[in-house]
């Protein structure tokens, strides 16, 4: 598996072209409408605090694994040994799969009542070859998915979910947990063994109130306690984006 070491992707926005800048502090604003995402520095101190949660897959893979929280490894374990089940990572997805794997994102969302995929970037994404989407199944049935963002420099999990509200007839909700958690545990092995250098859970939430992503930070705390400080946003570059920008804060 060929991994690229890039850090921009551009694409179309609209009728304005758009930029994705991550995981750099080579930044500048070409484009109409700059993404910054997961940034070193706040460039230009327009850009928002974001804090995450590394894995380093350099370091021997028992020392990842002992890291890992110890009912945490056993409900992987569990998972692993007693489960018949089909693992598979797959890249250069067609847009038909693609098509799939957003629509069961979507109603994934609109059960959590949060954002739907992104689906412009994962296609700008996938088309630059940089999208990574691994998946567990049981009986031909998706149990549980991720979607990464995948470079040289990180394995970066976009999205995570589980089919639970289609399969609830056929399984318990510890066993979706155990299947994910199973997931995650495949993806580090997989991405380690390619020679990706870090595994990156993709945000950490530093509020106290939202209990829902607590329960989430408290999800990622199971596999690895190394916290970063990035910096996201956007910057347009472009008269009528900011002047609408201005009405909107306004």
């Amino acid at each position: 598996m060929n991994v690229l070491s890039i850090s921009e992707v551009h694409f179309r926005r609209f009728v304005f072209k758009a930029k994705d800048s991550f995981l750099t502090n080579a930044l500048n604003t070409k484009a109409s409408i700059n993404y910054f995402i997961q940034c070193p520095i706040n460039f230009r101190n327009q850009l928002t605090e974001f804090y995450t949660l590394l894995i380093d897959l350099k370091i021997p893979l028992d020392k990842i694994w002992a890291n890992i929280y110890h009912r945490t490894q056993t409900e992987i374990n569990s998972f692993e040994n007693n489960q018949i089940y089909e693992y598979k990572i797959i890249r250069q997805i067609s847009s038909k799969e693609l098509s799939l794997f957003i629509s069961m994102f979507n109603q994934f969302a609109k059960r959590k009542n949060i954002r739907l995929a992104e689906a412009f970037r994962l296609k700008a994404y996938n088309k630059n070859g940089i999208l990574a989407i691994s998946y567990i199944k049981q009986d031909a049935k998706f149990v549980c998915v991720n979607i990464y963002r995948l470079t040289k420099e990180r394995a970066t999990n976009l999205y995570s979910f589980h089919l639970k509200h289609e399969l609830e007839n056929c399984y318990n909700s510890s066993h979706f947990g155990r299947a994910h958690r199973c997931l995650h545990w495949l993806d580090i092995k997989e991405f380690k063994k390619i020679g990706i250098n870090y595994y990156d859970f993709c945000g950490w939430y530093s509020g106290f109130e939202d209990k829902a992503l607590l329960n989430i930070n408290a999800f990622k705390e199971q596999f690895t306690s190394y916290k970063v400080l990035e910096y996201s946003g956007v910057i347009y570059n472009n008269p009528f984006l900011n002047f609408l920008k201005k009405l909107r804060n306004g």
